[in-house]
């Protein structure tokens, strides 16, 4: 904890710094004295973007680190926790716990140096008390998900006065259910120009049906859903799924949450390195790929499965070469009528991306002996490697000049799984309704699949699970669906985390093991060092 003062400090001295731009475009500026922050309006608001940008650096990385822990993407070559091969100084563990706790201290300071501030225009004050608690109560969310009872923290404190107890899961909800109340009251409907990307009313109702559906009091999370139905909200589907993940048409009414980010010097999503491959114009790492188990998910356009018995088999062949001659013809084919979901997350075998000097490549096999071709082959980073590439979120062509800073916004909550949500908060709490069906169809309907009806309570929970994968591999979502459906430790061949991670071949790369204990996290060791009042969670 007492790296979290070391860090506010350094992240107060960011500012806006001009006005056709939005309110994320910051540079460092370091003439404010920690004494003049909250004196006046202007340096109030510097602080409270301060605030977001530790958020945007929090959750930047939110899809890419949690789907290779789900089962809709993977490391080519898995990692310490995906492989029960970790322990409680994993990284990951400790910089999600101090970014969040990062967080939670932005929030703190602001709230009470806010409050009561004279100094301050009480509009003004009173927006950003709302921001502030909002911030917090989305980081307790993660904290209560991850690590389950956690340090409270609601006022700003120095690091000897930290080593505090663990408080219980349930008082943590108790504190996030009442930020997010106060948020609800205070918080716009929408911000507008420069301001778009704050934190708005409809993300605090739709983080506190969240909070209800993953603690499974679903009536209570489908009367939070419900309100964002309204016509005032202005939230819909957009027309094509594809616009979700491109910078030029990302502001639109599907968001709820997002990550704003623009083509700056740390500014920027990593998206082109983390997703891309070397064949984009970033030259990217492909340090995350899409699983089999995402592309096993997809139906045709019809409704009907994709026959996957046909597949050409290696074994069958004299060698890769001779293999791939077969095999990326047959995905191109069987994948022609898929749902068009598909191919706007994963760029699938046979199929093509624009990428560096606006050269057309595609996914091939084996890449060395098709990378001269007419068609070039699309290289990831490890190019003997049989990977399903990211297309989700990785620039095409050469409109983002930036390896590290890609211009494409990253969603953390989206109408779509808003819907999807509602629907299985309704199934869960009154049973096969129609307004279930009616939230789960509006979004197959975009997808251009068949809507469904006439289900079970048992098969529309089975459906709306399967359609999670679906229109959200990639965003970081379903590994959190995961364990709160408890399916990650069992071996089912979608919803579970217990299985191979294969290869576009078939073969095996690594084997899943999820054992009950990463259920939940570990409370970092380094943390557990300084403050010997901490507990650690069971089987770490």
């Amino acid at each position: 904890m007492k790296k979290i003062y070391i860090l506010y400090a350094i992240a107060i001295l960011f500012i806006t710094t001009a006005c056709e731009k939005e309110f994320l475009d910051r540079s460092p500026f370091d003439s404010i004295s920690s004494s003049s922050i909250w004196t006046n309006d202007t340096n109030a608001e510097l602080a409270i973007n301060g605030m977001y940008n530790s958020y945007r650096g929090t959750f930047v990385d939110y899809p890419f680190i949690f789907s290779r822990f789900g089962s809709d993407g993977a490391n080519f070559s898995g990692g310490g926790y995906e492989q029960n091969r970790t322990d409680a100084f994993n990284g990951n563990f400790r910089r999600f716990y101090t970014d969040y706790y990062r967080l939670i201290n932005f929030a703190n300071d602001a709230i009470a140096n806010l409050t009561d501030n004279s100094n301050i225009t009480p509009e003004l004050g009173q927006q950003w008390i709302a921001e502030a608690k909002f911030t917090r109560a989305l980081a307790y969310f993660y904290l209560k998900t991850l690590y389950n009872d956690v340090i409270i923290l609601t006022e700003p404190v120095l690091p000897e006065e930290t080593f505090l107890e663990r408080s219980s899961s349930a008082q943590v909800k108790e504190l996030i259910i009442s930020d997010l109340n106060d948020a609800i009251n205070i918080l716009p409907i929408s911000f507008e120009g420069s301001d778009n990307g704050r934190f708005t009313r409809g993300a605090a109702i739709a983080l506190l049906g969240k909070l209800y559906l993953y603690d499974k009091e679903y009536d209570k999370a489908a009367a939070e859903f419900a309100k964002l139905e309204q016509a005032s909200y202005g939230y819909d589907l957009v027309d094509e799924y594809a616009d979700l993940f491109s910078f030029k048409t990302e502001n639109n009414p599907e968001v709820v949450l997002t990550v704003k980010s623009i083509m700056e010097p740390g500014l920027g999503a990593p998206y082109d390195m983390r997703y891309g491959g070397r064949s984009v114009n970033a030259s990217g790492w492909t340090n995350s790929v899409a699983s089999w188990v995402t592309l096993q998910a997809y139906s045709n356009a019809d409704g009907t499965d994709i026959d996957w018995s046909d597949m050409p088999q290696f074994n069958d062949y004299p060698n890769e070469f001779d293999y791939g001659l077969d095999l990326i013809p047959w995905y191109e084919n069987k994948f022609q009528n898929a749902d068009k979901r598909l191919h706007a997350n994963v760029i699938v075998p046979g199929y093509t991306f624009i990428g560096n000097e606006n050269v057309e490549f595609v996914v091939n096999w084996p890449y060395n002996e098709h990378a001269g071709d007419p068609v070039p082959a699309y290289r990831t980073n490890w190019p003997s490697v049989a990977l399903f590439p990211w297309r989700k979120f990785v620039t095409p062509g050469e409109d983002n000049l930036q390896r590290w800073n890609s211009p494409t916004d990253i969603p953390i909550i989206r109408y779509a799984d808003v819907l999807l949500m509602y629907a299985e908060a309704l199934n869960e709490s009154q049973g096969a309704t129609a307004e279930a069906f009616n939230a789960l169809n509006r979004v197959r309907s975009r997808a251009g699949i068949p809507e469904v009806a006439g289900l079970s309570v048992d098969e529309l929970r089975e459906t709306i699970r399967l359609e999670r994968l679906r229109e959200l591999p990639g965003e970081g979502i379903f590994f959190f669906d995961q364990l709160r459906w408890r399916t990650a430790g069992t071996d089912d061949p979608v919803f579970g985390l217990n299985h191979d991670v294969l290869d576009f071949r078939g073969q095996p790369l690594w084997t899943r093991e999820f054992p009950e204990r990463s259920y939940l996290w570990a409370i970092p060791q380094a943390e557990r060092d300084l403050n010997d009042k901490l507990t650690q969670n069971m089987g770490w």
